[in-house]
């Protein structure tokens, strides 16, 4: 066996694929005194619904206002013979040009370390069931930014505050805008963070829900706010999944998540 060269040996897990329980992050507040942090997903570059322009104008508005960005699967069509309905013929463009094309749009956010995480995608694990290829992980490695898989626990700081955040892509099936809310309150029953954020659904809309707990260091009963986030996509209506299936027309878009630096407090924006 050949010897392996110790730049790849010492290469941090986040890059190599192991498995992250969570993905911690020192997070830099603004003048404000809040991190605004946009959740990226469900992009499907490729796809003849993709509004690519869209995508790219928030990209540079999160270049030119030195936004952290955390991405969520699903960033590239991915079609193949095997997939789903007939992509593969209606796809603008291979998966490797795709591919490519996604890597180019987020560089210039990679070379500032405003990418804090990325999850893997159902589009992306195409090329994975089908031959072992991670193109998420691909990506990751192409950016140097935090590969994360399907599904991971984040842990980050902001100023004298720190926030639990729970993210997956999603894999429901749920049409409409109260089952899709449905199935990432089910999931939240697992998961006791601050923010839950959820892609696959293509939806933009969030909730928060009061929970009381009891708080050990003051010995008192006390509240908290959990907020669930379903992050968005960019596909057009017109000729789309949504559409032939007779499901509502949702807005397309992405979340902005702003966390406080000296409160414990998140506010969400579309």
């Amino acid at each position: 066996m050949p010897k392996i060269p110790k730049s790849l040996t010492n290469l941090n897990d986040k890059l190599k694929g192991r498995p992250v329980r969570c993905n911690k992050q020192i997070l830099t507040p603004n003048k404000k005194g809040y991190t605004e942090v946009v959740f990226i997903s469900d992009v499907h570059v490729g796809s003849p619904q993709c509004d690519e322009a869209k995508f790219a104008r928030m990209l540079d508005y999160c270049l030119e206002n030195e936004l952290y960005v955390f991405l969520l699967g699903d960033l590239i069509e991915n079609a193949h013979r095997q997939s789903v309905g007939a992509g593969v013929y209606e796809q603008l463009e291979n998966a490797q040009s795709q591919h490519e094309r996604v890597v180019e749009y987020l560089r210039p956010l990679a070379e500032k370390n405003l990418i804090i995480g990325s999850l893997a995608g159902n589009h992306e694990d195409r090329t994975y069931m089908l031959s072992g290829v991670d193109v998420s992980k691909a990506l990751c490695r192409e950016l140097n930014i935090p590969y994360l898989g399907s599904a991971c626990w984040n842990y980050w700081r902001v100023g004298n505050c720190s926030y639990r955040i729970y993210t997956l892509h999603g894999s429901s099936g749920s049409r409409y805008v109260h089952t899709k809310l449905k199935a990432l309150t089910d999931i939240s029953h697992s998961f006791d963070a601050d923010l839950i954020a959820m892609g696959h659904v293509h939806e933009c809309t969030d909730t928060a829900q009061t929970v009381q707990y009891y708080d050990s260091r003051t010995k008192t009963v006390r509240e908290r706010k959990k907020f669930l986030l379903i992050t968005g996509h960019y596909l057009s209506y017109d000729g789309s999944y949504a559409q032939a299936k007779g499901m509502p027309i949702s807005k397309m878009g992405s979340p902005k998540v702003k966390f406080y630096a000296d409160k414990h407090d998140i506010h969400i924006s579309w």
